[in-house]
């Protein structure tokens, strides 16, 4: 399968470009980024034997042939480069977050006219998407919920695009629903009745707690990513899994059989 990466001079852009090198069933055919265009790829990726150039120009991913694009960027440019490569026919997995509910809308009427797949997911690490469905399960159970979600102070949106799912998961589980009451603003931000508490601090990667409490005891479930390879088995699982479906699918869940 013939890949290209947006984003590919970020700092996940770069293990996926590393991920998707390795693969024998996959080749990297394009790098887009607009910070770095022209500068040869394998100086950015230490150890990797390409002899690609970074190009700004989305527009590559047709000349090169690409299949399948994966994005992550930031959220303008992502709504940019997936509407490009969705037009065109190329089916997308994106691990861009700040999304907005109309992109998500237009991006399935895309997919479904064109007969190929947009995946989204917040977060493409196998274990954070095992304590988003722990989480849901347990909401079926315990009486009271609070997400304290971590990641490096880079990150631009908080809260973070895996909490919000994960408030969403397991309000549907438990019909808690918005209480719609004002809050103190040290509760943090109520999503469905969920408080959802944001950290950014040098040092930190991406960590999850959801926190459960009933009568007499309290359950954590927690997920620690330590290290950006953590989301590389979820990107390249989900690019294997895109040519067998169609249209737009939100979460890594989706293709876990969970």
């Amino acid at each position: 399968m013939r890949v290209g990466v947006c984003g590919a001079a970020g700092r996940m852009g770069r293990e996926v470009c590393r991920a998707v090198c390795a693969e024998a069933d996959l080749e990297l055919v394009c790098a887009i980024d607009t910070q770095c265009a022209e500068k040869p790829l394998a100086e950015l990726v230490p150890g990797l034997v390409c002899d690609l150039k970074i190009s700004n120009d989305p527009a590559v991913l047709l000349q090169s042939g690409a299949e399948v694009m994966v994005d992550f960027s930031i959220a303008q440019a992502a709504k940019s480069n997936v509407n490009h490569a969705l037009r065109n026919g190329i089916s997308c997995v994106v691990g861009t977050t700040g999304l907005g509910a109309q992109d998500l809308k237009d991006w399935e009427e895309i997919t479904r006219k064109k007969g190929i797949t947009c995946l989204i997911a917040p977060n493409f690490a196998i274990g954070a998407v095992l304590m988003m469905h722990f989480s849901r399960e347990a909401a079926r159970y315990m009486d009271g919920c609070e997400i304290i979600e971590m990641h490096h102070q880079a990150k631009i949106d908080a809260p973070s695009g895996t909490s919000f799912l994960t408030a969403e998961m397991i309000s549907q589980a438990s019909e808690r629903g918005d209480s719609g009451e004002a809050e103190p603003a040290s509760r943090g931000l109520n999503e469905q009745g969920i408080h959802i508490h944001s950290v950014r601090l040098p040092g930190l990667v991406a960590h999850q707690e959801v926190i459960f409490g009933s009568q007499g005891q309290s359950l954590t479930i927690r997920h620690d990513s330590f290290d950006r390879t953590s989301f590389m088995p979820g990107v390249i699982l989900a690019l294997r899994k895109v040519p067998s479906m169609k249209g737009l699918v939100v979460g890594l869940e989706k293709i876990l059989d969970l």
